[in-house]
C-alpha cells in the first residue's frame, strides 16, 4: 500500500506540474521578442502532407525571401504566408524559436503565431490537478508515513515533472 500510495503521490505532483510548466513555456515562447527580415519574396512553393488526424491533404507554404544579409526560407501551415514572388515583405522572426511570427505585405499583416487555447486548457488542467493532489494529501489519513513527507514528496514530483516538461521542450 505504501509504494502505491507513494507512486500516485509522485505521479499526480509530477504531472500536473509537468503540464503546466509546458504551458507556461508554450506562451513565453509565443510572446518572446522578435527580429525584423526586410526583403523580396523570390519564390513561394508548398508541399502536401497527410494528417494521421484528418483525411484531406494538408499543405505547409513556403516563402524565399531576399533580405539585405542573404536569402530565408519560410515555412507555415496557414495559407496567408503564400506569397507571389517579386512581393515586398517585412518578417518578424521570433528569437526563442526561430519560427516565423508576423509577414507584413504591404499594408497587410499577418499573426502566423498559435492560438492560446490549448495553453489555457493545459493551465487550467495542471492548476486544478494540482490542487486535487494538495487536497488528496489532506484527505488520505492512512498513517503509511506522515503527511508531511507526503507534501516533500509532491514538491520534488513537481519540480521533476517541470524540469522534464522543459526538456522535452526544448
Amino acid at each position: 500500500m505504501l509504494v502505491v500510495r507513494l507512486f500516485v503521490t509522485l505521479l499526480w505532483f509530477g504531472v500536473s506540474a509537468g503540464i503546466l510548466t509546458y504551458a507556461v513555456h508554450d506562451l513565453n515562447g509565443r510572446n518572446a521578442p522578435t527580429s525584423s527580415i526586410e526583403g523580396t519574396v523570390i519564390a513561394h512553393r508548398q508541399e502536401p502532407y497527410m494528417s494521421s488526424l484528418d483525411t484531406e491533404t494538408q499543405f505547409t507554404y513556403f516563402i524565399t525571401v531576399r533580405g539585405a544579409t542573404g536569402d530565408f526560407e519560410f515555412g507555415n501551415d496557414q495559407q496567408a504566408i503564400d506569397t507571389e514572388p517579386g512581393t515586398p515583405v517585412v518578417v518578424q522572426v521570433s528569437t526563442a524559436t526561430g519560427g516565423i511570427v508576423f509577414l507584413r505585405k504591404g499594408a497587410t499583416v499577418v499573426d502566423l503565431r498559435n492560438t492560446v487555447d490549448k495553453d489555457v486548457v493545459l493551465i487550467v488542467t495542471g492548476a486544478v490537478g494540482l490542487l486535487i493532489a494538495l487536497v488528496r494529501e489532506f484527505a488520505v489519513d492512512d498513517y503509511t508515513y506522515p503527511r508531511w513527507l507526503g507534501f516533500v514528496f509532491g514538491v520534488l514530483a513537481a519540480a521533476v515533472g517541470g524540469w522534464l516538461a522543459l526538456i522535452l521542450a526544448a
